[in-house]
């Protein structure tokens, strides 16, 4: 019987070489591979899904003939540069192993490090963004960039620094519901990945309580010499729960509310627990922290997913679905 874990390998290895040399036989593809055309054929093949639901984008389309294989995939062929979530797991992983070798040779991770920024692709501005700054495309030649976030990264190097140590962090944070930044003092217990973003679990003391703060929300961080404890019974798993962050920087007060049709319910209640309903679909209570990840959590089911609470949310759907109907040509 194959293993699965053998056969995620195989494809590993199988996938990158085909989008490197598109015109390999099958038996030369299993030969890179280190196994036969049979078992690498079994392997393509068990890719193959008839039944998937809307909101699972196929990422990758497979061509198998007799004696030939192709592979149609943006994954294997674009530019080699990394995106900014990319960038920034592979900090935190740095990081991690920066503060795991002696000191003598923390240096070369600190070069990989800086490396990093070189090769980070920095966000363009939508045309969204642009009509909110009133800047037209026809105003502009080109695509706007972004400028480079310096204080993100200096935030990253501080906050790790202040976990190893047990350092209290002066923090200047901007959330989302607040129209300006403010101060707190923080002790930062642990950085976490989640939902494509980076976000830093700390005890607040303004809140006297557990608090998650993203950190691309982060203004400054300046590390103190004032020394904490974190308490032992502290666990990263304690605000994730299936790969969500369910405490925010201030408590959630409400609940958002998602009806998924009969069509995706069975997948959506593989990763999420629900009430399923009379006609089959499936009611999702998700803590709401985020209004915007709300938002585009929903779209990407088009159809199939519908938010029946709050209110105010719903309108803010109707106002993004709206802007994309300005958008195509009359």
């Amino acid at each position: 019987m194959t293993r699965a874990d053998e056969r995620l390998q195989r494809l590993l290895i199988a996938l990158p070489a085909m989008a490197d040399e598109p015109k390999l036989t099958i038996e030369e593809l299993a030969a890179r591979v280190g196994s036969d055309a049979k078992t690498l054929r079994a392997d393509f093949q068990s890719l193959d899904r008839d039944d998937t639901p809307p909101g699972f984008v196929e990422g990758i389309q497979l061509f198998v003939g007799s004696n030939t294989v192709s592979m149609r995939s943006s994954h294997f062929k674009r530019p080699m540069r990394l995106t900014r979530p990319e960038v920034a797991a592979l900090e935190l992983g740095l990081g991690i192993l920066e503060q795991e070798l002696p000191v003598d040779e923390r240096h070369l991770v600190v070069n990989v490090r800086g490396r990093l920024r070189d090769i980070a692709v920095r966000p363009v501005d939508t045309v969204v963004d642009k009509r909110k700054t009133g800047v037209t495309a026809e105003a502009t030649s080109g695509v706007a960039i972004e400028p480079a976030r310096d204080h993100e990264w200096e935030a990253v190097v501080v906050l790790q620094r202040a976990i190893e140590h047990h350092h209290v962090v002066q923090l200047t944070y901007h959330r989302s519901s607040d129209t300006v930044a403010t101060e707190r003092r923080v002790r930062p217990y642990a950085m976490v990945r989640a939902n494509a973003n980076i976000y830093l679990v700390a005890y607040c003391e303004r809140s006297d309580a557990l608090r998650v703060f993203r950190l691309d929300r982060v203004r400054m961080a300046v590390e103190t010499n004032d020394r904490f404890e974190r308490p032992a019974d502290f666990t990263v798993e304690s605000v994730l729960q299936q790969g969500h962050v369910f405490v925010q920087d201030a408590p959630a007060v409400e609940s958002l509310d998602v009806r998924y049709s009969p069509t995706v319910a069975r997948w959506i209640a593989e990763r999420e627990r629900g009430e399923l309903q009379a006609d089959g679909s499936l009611l999702v209570r998700y803590p709401l922290a985020d209004e915007s990840w709300a938002v585009r959590h929903v779209l990407q089911y088009g159809p199939d997913a519908v938010i029946l609470a709050p209110e105010r949310v719903r309108q803010e759907m109707e106002l993004v679905l709206q802007r994309i109907l300005d958008e195509l040509p009359a």
